[in-house]
C-alpha cells in the first residue's frame, strides 16, 4: 500500500496545512473506535437500509447517525486530537456544519470515480468568503475524511490538487499552478484523517475493476461561525444543540432554516429566542 506523506505532529500537521490546503494524519482513529464505527455501519447497512442513499457515483452514504447516538458521535465530531486542529485553522470559531458516512461496496470501486470539485456553500457566496485570505490557514470551511478501511492501491481514493482553492476551474489551476500542479491521491491504513479546506478541487478517484475491498468513510465538515451554514439539510438532536455545556450549544449554534424546523417539530425545550422558529414555515 503506497501512502502520501503523513504528518504526524501538531506542528507538522499546521505547517502542511498552512502550505497547501491540507495534511494527512495516521492512525487518527484507533483500533476500538474504528471497531465501534465499522459495527454502527454494519448494523445500519443490514437493518435500515433505506436510511442510505442510493449509489450516487459509486457510494451509498447516511446522516443519520448524529441523531440516532448524538452523544456518541459528537465525541468523533469533535475528536479530542482531531478537534483542536480544526479549532486552529478556523480561528477558534468552528461550528457544526455536516457529518455523514460512505461507503463503497467492492462490486462498485471500479465505476465509483467522481469529477474534480470543490465544496461551496448552500447560500453560495453571498456576504461571505469561498476562502479567506485574511486566516493564514486560508479557511472559512475546513473538513475532516477518515478512512473506515484500508485504502489500497486498487481501492476508491480521496483526492486534491494541493493550493487550487484561489482558481474558479480546474483548467484555470493547471494553468496557475503550472509545474506545481499535482492530483494527489490519498492512500492508507484504516484510521487515516485527511484534515482540509473543502474549497480545494478534490474528487474520488476510482478503483480498479480487480478490487476486492471498496472503501469506507465518515465524513465531518465544519464552518466558521463568520461563514454561512454550508448545508442546509443537516440537523442536530435537542440534547446537543439546546446541552446545558455552553461550548457544546456554541459548537452546534449555526442553525439553518431546516434545523429551525426541524427543532420547532420536535425539541421539548423551549427554544432561544434568537433562533427566529417562528419565521420558518
Amino acid at each position: 500500500m503506497t501512502t502520501h506523506a503523513f504528518q504526524t505532529t501538531k506542528e507538522d500537521i499546521l505547517a502542511h496545512y498552512k502550505a497547501n490546503g491540507f495534511a494527512v494524519i495516521p492512525n487518527a482513529l484507533t483500533r476500538e473506535e474504528l471497531d465501534y464505527l465499522n459495527g454502527l455501519v454494519e448494523t445500519s447497512l443490514k437493518e435500515s437500509p433505506e436510511k442510505w442513499h442510493k449509489p450516487i457515483e459509486g457510494a451509498v452514504g447516511t446522516g443519520v447517525m448524529l441523531e440516532k447516538y448524538p452523544l456518541e458521535m459528537d465525541t468523533f465530531i469533535r475528536h479530542p486530537r482531531i478537534f483542536p486542529l480544526i479549532q486552529e485553522v478556523l480561528l477558534g470559531e468552528a461550528r457544526f456544519a455536516q457529518f455523514d458516512f460512505r461507503d463503497v461496496a467492492p462490486e462498485r470501486a471500479s465505476s465509483s470515480e467522481m469529477h474534480f470539485h470543490r465544496d461551496i456553500s448552500y447560500y453560495g457566496t453571498i456576504g461571505g468568503k469561498i476562502f479567506d485570505p485574511e486566516n493564514p490557514y486560508i479557511s472559512t470551511y475546513a473538513c475532516v475524511i477518515y478512512y473506515l478501511s484500508d485504502v489500497h492501491e486498487c481501492c476508491p481514493a480521496f483526492c486534491l490538487v494541493p493550493n487550487s482553492h484561489t482558481y474558479g476551474s480546474l483548467d484555470e489551476a493547471k494553468e496557475g499552478l503550472g509545474d506545481a500542479y499535482e492530483e494527489i491521491p490519498i492512500r492508507g491504513q484504516a484510521g487515516t484523517a485527511v484534515l482540509y479546506n473543502i474549497t480545494t478541487y478534490h474528487t474520488r478517484k476510482g478503483g480498479r475493476e480487480d478490487c476486492t475491498h471498496g472503501r469506507r468513510t465518515m465524513h465531518n465538515y465544519h464552518s466558521r461561525a463568520t461563514s454561512y451554514p454550508l448545508t442546509n439539510w443537516a440537523t442536530v438532536p435537542e440534547v446537543l444543540a439546546l446541552s446545558d455545556d455552553h461550548d457544546t450549544r456554541l459548537f452546534y449554534s449555526q442553525w439553518t432554516p431546516n434545523q429551525i424546523k426541524f427543532a420547532r417539530e420536535h425539541y421539548t425545550k423551549p427554544i432561544p429566542p434568537y433562533y427566529p422558529v417562528n419565521m420558518v414555515k
